[in-house]
């Protein structure tokens, strides 16, 4: 014990020991800042090395959770055009356009009704061209073994007589050409008749 005038009996300290001991302390901050830099998913914290008292920290986590990567993708729901009815997605659409076109031609609201007629109007119609075409070609070596070629302007105005006669902008046409007469005519079923009369009397028909 040391006699101190001004306050009396004062046990001793080590000096020593309590230098080693600041020092550890000392040491041990240093260390706890290098994990926290090491350690980016943790807090990282900012220590004063003299006194070891954390004086800040930074939510690296936080930050990281922010990234767009970790947001989810928007799962979009074939739509109605017309109504705005959504249905589950039943196949892996290539855009939220098809998603909704195939939506539209599923659902049973007036509008979207009416869409899927005119949809089915158009598609029986282009098989119906497809059908005139090679009717046409068809008739190619029928009219090649008389002499008449049938290709080039004659080919493309007996398709745009056919295709009148298809949507009904004409009820039917015969057409004289050379030796040969063309006529195109509907039948109770709308399906298109063609046929190709020789002069000789000779006839095709389909």
């Amino acid at each position: 014990m040391k006699n101190n005038p001004l306050n009396g009996y004062q046990p001793d300290y080590d000096v020593v020991t309590t230098a080693d001991a600041q020092e550890h302390e000392i040491e041990h901050a240093k260390k706890t800042v290098a994990n926290a830099a090491e350690t980016p998913e943790t807090d990282a914290a900012t220590i004063n090395p003299d006194t070891g008292e954390i004086i800040g920290t930074t939510d690296a986590t936080a930050a990281h959770d922010g990234d767009a990567d970790d947001v989810a993708p928007t799962i979009h729901y074939p739509t109605c055009r017309f109504c705005g009815k959504q249905t589950i997605p039943v196949a892996p659409y290539k855009s939220d356009a098809d998603a909704d076109e195939a939506a539209t031609l599923k659902c049973d609201c007036f509008d979207a009704r009416q869409y899927q007629d005119e949809v089915e109007r158009k598609r029986q119609r282009d098989e119906n061209i497809k059908k005139l075409r090679q009717r046409l070609c068809d008739f190619s070596d029928y009219t090649a073994a008389r002499n008449m070629e049938l290709a080039g302007d004659l080919y493309d105005f007996l398709l745009n007589v056919g295709i009148n006669v298809l949507d009904a902008n004409i009820a039917g046409a015969t057409i004289k050409v050379g030796r040969f007469t063309v006529k195109f005519s509907v039948g109770n079923k709308s399906a298109l008749s063609i046929a190709f009369t020789y002069s000789d009397g000779a006839k095709l028909e389909v």
